[in-house]
């Protein structure tokens, strides 16, 4: 009696531990491997990471920083929030507005955005290109070629003189049914002369200013 009361608590706690190293892992198994632990942890507590990766393009390799923040919204929101690029600038800093000029397709659109830097604005045309099949959307500075494509000559502005050019992809990750994982990693280059270690502090700037623009809306209202 005594060996099967033994027994019956050996399995009984070690059931419990399986439960408990299951729940405590549960959230953390769902990150991306190339996440350390202290990204995962700055994330849960709230905060966003910004890393930056080497990257091959057709041009070359690229230096691209990307960013990425926790939001407890489901991807549903989280995906239709970033779609709806004409009430962004009411919680992105540093953002004056964005404009549809024209809808190609179910999944792409032409763009009209201005950033503004401290006392300069940039005002640019993107080509956006959405994928809700596995949330992921990508953008790009429109070309003379997509505008005789798209038929669009008539309904855009040109694009101010200090942008040289604009690129970038976001894509949304869900964790659980209430929590989702945004990645953001644009690329802004202007022609106007700016010291390398400025420029990288305005990005990760911007990339923080989106992230949490985005986080602090969906999460709080505002």
């Amino acid at each position: 009696m005594h060996f099967k009361f033994n027994k019956i608590m050996q399995t009984m706690i070690v059931l419990i531990v399986s439960l408990i190293i299951v729940y405590y892992n549960a959230y953390t198994n769902n990150f991306p491997s190339d996440l350390s632990k202290e990204d995962i942890n700055a994330l849960k507590a709230g905060n966003s990471i910004i890393k930056k990766y080497k990257q091959k393009t057709q041009e070359g390799e690229i230096a691209r920083v990307v960013g990425a923040i926790l939001i407890q919204k489901p991807v549903e929101e989280v995906w239709k929030c970033i779609l709806d690029w004409e009430h962004m600038s009411n919680y992105v800093d540093g953002l004056d507005y964005y404009k549809l000029i024209t809808k190609i397709n179910s999944t792409t659109s032409v763009i009209e955005g201005q950033i503004h830097v401290t006392f300069l604005k940039f005002r640019y045309t993107l080509i956006v290109q959405n994928q809700k099949s596995n949330y992921f959307q990508k953008w790009r500075l429109l070309s003379d070629d997509d505008i005789k494509l798209y038929k669009v000559t008539n309904t855009i502005n040109p694009h101010s003189s200090g942008i040289k050019n604009i690129e970038g992809y976001q894509y949304c990750i869900s964790m659980d049914d209430n929590t989702t994982l945004l990645y953001y990693a644009p690329v802004v280059e202007v022609s106007v002369p700016v010291p390398g270690f400025v420029e990288n502090s305005l990005t990760k700037k911007s990339i923080k200013d989106y992230l949490y623009g985005i986080k602090n809306y969906l999460e709080n209202g505002k």
